[in-house]
């Protein structure tokens, strides 16, 4: 593969390309650039297969280097760089066709994921390109990959053999599989082939394996209303008879071969209203974009609860107040997909923070990255309610006690849980246990890596944040009930270790 790095920040420009050059020696970088207008330049000239791009860049951005750069024909597979606050971008760049993104600041490991992904997914098409014009599944293919573009010679033999001219009206029927594509492939294509050939339709299916997408490209049809008509009623079917759905669907309608790459990457961005109108609903472009949205209120009320919740340990609890979040965008309003799914990452970024805060989750095992890609690139709502389920299952609210403790230091520790609030020292846990304080000492320090006081302090704060969270409390009531005296020095205590003072962490967690 031959790549182009476009990044207006020269460190990390230049970090990129010696990452590319130690990771992947077999990539070839072409060239570099420091914003849009000398990118595309640099693509035009070097015609590479990968382009790296910055989308916050002076002159031109990289979403007008894109855009320029198809209008000129130019289609090498896109990786954009992004931060958390330019989402807006990400999701324009991806209805242009932008292979995959990195988060910034730039982790190696994900970096590596995401340029192996797109190295698999070159290398599969690379695969697919016929030595002769091939058949007429090979040209869609082709063309919907940007392999070739449809030129007289093309559009000469479609119109021969399969009567399809450049003035010919073509459907894109999207059958949109999800997570479990590699599962489900076969059994869709054999579903969707005995259907079209009970219609007797003329049809070719290409799979999108990237997009988790089958595509049937429709040709010769009577009219696209009554195929329109006939599929809708094919769902409807499926739902009074109670089949499993497990699949979403989409229609568009394009003119000549020439424009079947232009009408699924328009289609393919307006699945995400599966999400709101159900998976027995044919998303139907252009109309579906003539819907009038309702202004989504993101339910406040529901994570102050959830929160609560996870402080207080309650995990059944927990799972309820899951449910009427999942259930909040299912009352038939019509919200924006887009604000469900910012609204489904603002409550799971949520949960995440007050379950790091509490203890009861290992931060470190998250794929925040991961997370946020399933729920942004979501297009049903059994794909959202999954990502919650599955982090959900990650926390463990009533951790058990580690089989690897002694029985004075389980013993102690149950003392500090119990008594922590009445300001317990080692020594008076000692006497209650017939050891000496350095003994009891030293084996608290051997089992669990931190001495005596530092163990209460950090229980003692973890209890106050729990108050500060779930509760309305005065700060010196918290205190109080933490085991401290003198409010102004748990006050001094709290910012010591976490860097921000009471009031502070509450309203930064609220």
């Amino acid at each position: 593969m031959k790549a182009v790095v476009v990044e207006d920040e020269i460190l990390i420009r230049e970090g990129l390309c010696k990452l590319l050059n130690k990771m992947f020696p077999e990539i070839r970088i072409e060239g570099t650039a420091g914003n849009g207008q000398e990118g595309l330049a640099c693509i035009e000239t070097c015609r590479p297969d990968l382009v790296i791009t910055d989308i916050r860049m002076p002159v031109m951005d990289g979403l007008e280097m894109i855009s320029d750069m198809q209008e000129r024909g130019l289609f090498p597979k896109v990786i954009i760089l992004t931060a958390y606050s330019e989402f807006g971008y990400a999701q324009q760049a991806v209805r242009l066709g932008v292979s995959d993104y990195i988060i910034k600041p730039v982790a190696v490991q994900e970096f590596v994921q995401t340029i192996r992904k797109v190295q698999n997914l070159y290398e599969q098409e690379q695969k697919r390109i016929p030595d002769t014009i091939g058949n007429l599944e090979n040209i869609v293919s082709n063309l919907l990959h940007g392999v070739s573009v449809s030129d007289g010679q093309t559009e000469e033999f479609l119109d021969k053999r399969y009567g399809i001219s450049r003035e010919s009206g073509l459907l894109e029927l999207l059958a949109y599989l999800g997570e479990g594509f590699g599962e489900r492939r076969e059994r869709k294509r054999k579903e969707l082939s005995r259907l079209l050939e009970e219609k007797k339709l003329k049809f070719c299916l290409v799979e999108m394996e990237y997009d988790r997408v089958i595509l049937a490209v429709i040709y010769g049809y009577p009219s696209r209303q009554e195929v329109e008509r006939w599929f809708q009623n094919q769902l409807l079917l499926q739902k009074r008879e109670k089949r499993e759905q497990q699949f979403s669907y989409g229609m568009a309608e394009v003119t000549g071969a020439g424009q079947v790459r232009e009408g699924y990457q328009r289609l393919l961005p307006y699945m995400d209203w599966n999400i709101v109108l159900g998976d027995d609903i044919l998303i139907s472009y252009p109309r579906i974009s003539d819907i009038r949205t309702e202004i989504c209120i993101y339910p406040v009320e529901l994570e102050s609860q959830m929160k609560i919740a996870v402080c207080a340990g309650e995990q059944e609890k927990l799972r309820e107040i899951s449910d009427r979040f999942q259930g909040y965008f299912s009352d038939g309003t019509m919200y924006s997909p887009k604000e469900i799914k910012e609204s489904y990452v603002r409550f799971q970024w949520s949960l995440i923070n007050i379950a790091k805060e509490v203890g009861c989750i290992d931060y470190q095992k998250i794929d925040q990255k991961g997370l946020l890609d399933r729920i942004m690139s979501a297009k049903t709502k059994s794909e959202l309610n999954t990502a919650c389920e599955e982090l959900l299952c990650r926390l463990n609210i009533s951790p058990e006690e580690r089989e690897s403790l002694s029985l004075a230091v389980k013993k102690a520790q149950s003392m500090i849980h119990e008594f922590y609030a009445d300001g317990i020292t080692l020594s008076e846990i000692a006497d209650r246990l017939n050891l000496t304080q350095e003994y009891l000492g030293a084996q608290f320090h051997r089992e669990l890596g931190e001495n005596f006081s530092s163990y209460i302090r950090n229980y003692r704060l973890s209890k106050a944040k729990e108050l500060l969270i779930g509760t309305q409390l005065k700060q010196y009531e918290i205190a109080k009930k933490t085991g401290y005296t003198d409010a102004k020095y748990f006050a001094r205590v709290f910012k010591e270790c976490t860097g921000m003072s009471p009031a502070e962490y509450r309203k930064a967690n609220r």
